[in-house]
């Protein structure tokens, strides 16, 4: 019964935002992957601002976010009587939004997530609610992977890593798949999985990466003590740009050469797009901030989230940035399934290469990551939550040390810890992640 009445209030949005675009007509960029689709999103609408109208699935990213989103409506606190109160208030901004001016944009930028290969957390119920022009598809890992494991069942043996990635690549590739022969599909030259939808799209096809034929190439990637470069080409131009306060990891140039493809489709030079990129673009909270610390340390904020790759990313950053001595806060990296084992493992043989200490939060690296360390007689330290690991490195952080956060957003709250380490904690609301009543609700249940 309850899955009844949950389908039922997802199609009542669905109907009603797809009035909306019907009648809006925005050009719609959609943006999937494993990693990296908020910043994406972000990049492309800093690409984009000066040139166009642009909205943004801003905090939406689902079967649910995504029509509320498309009409203006934003959930409270995901109670029965919040959700209530939008079904009441739907068809009511639909009306205004068809009478003013308000939900008036020419472009919108949505952030595509799965979660699953079965409706309604899949691409394709995804594709029922917006079908977009241009598609953008990042990066591809294993994470949510144990929501792809039935698809394996009637197989004498266990899916490996790459029989995940591929599926999860396959259900994300139905977005360029879709893309109408007038839009373009944006892919990933560097990751085998991402670039071979070439073939399987009626659309223009453009690149990024490392690779020589990218479309738009990354050439180089340079860091200060508090600055991150990035260097791109095509075949006739060169750009660079430059972010102060962001040690940014070396998948960031994906993710922003991403954006700059975007921008040359839509009739912009490279040098153009670049320009827009560095004057308009504001990383969301969480993704590689820096952050002045107590004791005079530096802590480099990647809370939001977390899967192997970029995590690998951020521990080779972690060893390049200045300091006296390398700390890391990891936590687990969720809903891996059968590879939680494997991902933890990795890990932890990569920080105890870089990190002088680690500290660990959630259960898979108590059991996988932490036996590592000790092997290896390393400092290494587990806690329950964010709020004793924070009091552990309270005690422990002297001048000049740097520390990495990082962890999957499910139940682990890491940025409790940047909070509790800021030099500075009244800009809280203004650097962390998950800000706002119900997050603040949920960080209080873990004390």
């Amino acid at each position: 019964m309850k899955r009844l009445l949950s389908g039922l209030v997802l199609r009542y949005f669905r109907s009603i935002a797809k009035i909306q675009l019907k009648r809006t007509k925005p050009l719609i960029i959609g943006i999937t992957g494993s990693a990296g689709k908020t910043s994406a999103m972000t990049a492309v609408a800093a690409v984009l601002k000066d040139t166009r109208q642009v909205k943004t699935s801003e905090k939406a990213n689902s079967e649910s976010g995504i029509p509320l989103n498309i009409l203006g409506l934003y959930p409270k606190n995901f109670a029965t009587a919040d959700w209530l109160r939008l079904m009441i208030q739907a068809p009511i901004k639909l009306v205004v939004n068809l009478i003013t001016s308000q939900e008036n944009y020419d472009t919108y930028v949505a952030e595509l997530g799965i979660d699953s290969p079965f409706p309604p957390k899949n691409m394709e119920y995804l594709l029922t609610i917006l079908q977009p022009d241009i598609g953008i598809f990042t990066t591809v890992n294993s994470i949510h992977g144990q929501y792809f494991e039935p698809l394996f069942l009637d197989q004498n043996k266990k899916p490996t890593r790459h029989d995940i990635v591929a599926a999860i690549a396959s259900e994300k590739g139905r977005l360029i798949e879709s893309l109408p022969v007038s839009g373009c599909a944006i892919l990933n030259a560097d990751e085998p999985l991402i670039a071979h939808l070439s073939n399987k799209t009626k659309a223009k096809v453009m690149t990024f990466g490392v690779k020589p034929d990218s479309t738009i190439k990354i050439v180089n990637i340079t860091w200060t003590g508090t600055d991150t470069e990035f260097s791109f080409s095509t075949t006739t131009e060169t750009a660079t740009v430059s972010f102060t306060n962001y040690l940014l990891p070396s998948h960031y140039g994906h993710t922003l050469a991403s954006a700059l493809c975007s921008g040359l489709f839509l009739g912009q030079s490279l040098a153009e797009a670049s320009e827009h990129l560095q004057q308009n673009l504001l990383l969301p909270p969480g993704r590689a901030s820096l952050i002045p610390g107590k004791h005079q340390t530096k802590i480099i904020d990647s809370s939001y989230n977390s899967s192997l790759e970029p995590l690998l990313d951020m521990l080779y950053l972690l060893q390049k940035t200045p300091g006296a001595r390398k700390f890391a806060l990891l936590g687990d990296i969720r809903e891996l399934g059968e590879n939680t084992k494997q991902e933890h493992e990795t890990l932890a043989h990569e920080a105890a290469k870089v990190c002088d200490a680690v500290y660990l939060v959630g259960p898979a690296m108590q059991q996988y990551a932490l036996p590592i360390f000790q092997n290896k007689k390393m400092p290494a330290f587990w806690f329950k939550n964010a709020y004793e690991a924070a009091a552990q490195l309270d005690q422990d952080l002297r001048p000049n040390d740097v520390i990495l956060v990082k962890a999957s957003q499910n139940t682990l709250l890491l940025e409790i810890t940047v909070e509790l380490l800021m030099a500075e904690p009244e800009k809280a609301g203004e650097l962390l992640c998950r800000r706002g009543d119900y997050w603040d609700h949920q960080r209080e249940l873990l004390r």
